[in-house]
């Protein structure tokens, strides 16, 4: 019985159905590997939903419905799964979609608790200060606000002050 309606799912399926299941899966499969705004992937969802609705308009079966539904998830998990590895590990690693560096530099320092010491340094921006940004003092890099409001990067500065573990810095 269950073998029966499997079968016949695919071999009485008329024209419509087949064409708006088919572009659903790839315009799905798309949406998995091209990023964008989910037009690739609304439109194949909406195609996929049609392409049900068309099979069981044009005489299918509840059971058919289920065995569809199911092969449209198996298919589509299979596809995220191949997408996830592949932006892990496989060829889409390898592109410039993947971002495999941080924003931050390796030196800098977040989660220093004793700013204190830092009062009266000298140090030169690394970012322009509107009037927030960031300083180099010595080897490491920390969020400071400017007190002269705008500075350009590269600029040397005073840490003047300290609130909490806010640094406020002026031109030296």
């Amino acid at each position: 019985m269950f073998w029966d309606e499997f079968v016949s799912l695919f071999t009485e399926m008329n024209l419509v159905p087949a064409i708006l299941l088919t572009i659903g899966l790839i315009l799905c499969i798309i949406e998995m590997f091209v990023p964008g705004f989910g037009v690739f992937g609304i439109t194949g969802l909406l195609c996929l939903a049609g392409g049900v609705v068309a099979k069981m308009f044009y005489g299918g079966t509840v059971t058919q419905l289920f065995i569809l539904l199911f092969l449209i998830a198996i298919i589509l998990l299979l596809v995220f799964g191949i997408a996830v590895w592949s932006a892990k590990k496989g060829l889409i690693s390898r592109t410039p979609l993947v971002l495999k560096e941080t924003a931050l530099p390796e030196n800098y320092d977040q989660v220093d608790t004793n700013l204190e010491k830092l009062i009266g340094k000298e140090g030169i921006t690394v970012t322009l200060f509107r009037p927030q940004g960031m300083v180099q003092i010595g080897d490491k890099f920390y969020d400071a606000i400017s007190i002269d409001e705008y500075l350009e990067k590269g600029t040397r500065v005073k840490v003047v002050e300290l609130q909490g573990t806010t640094l406020y810095v002026k031109k030296s």
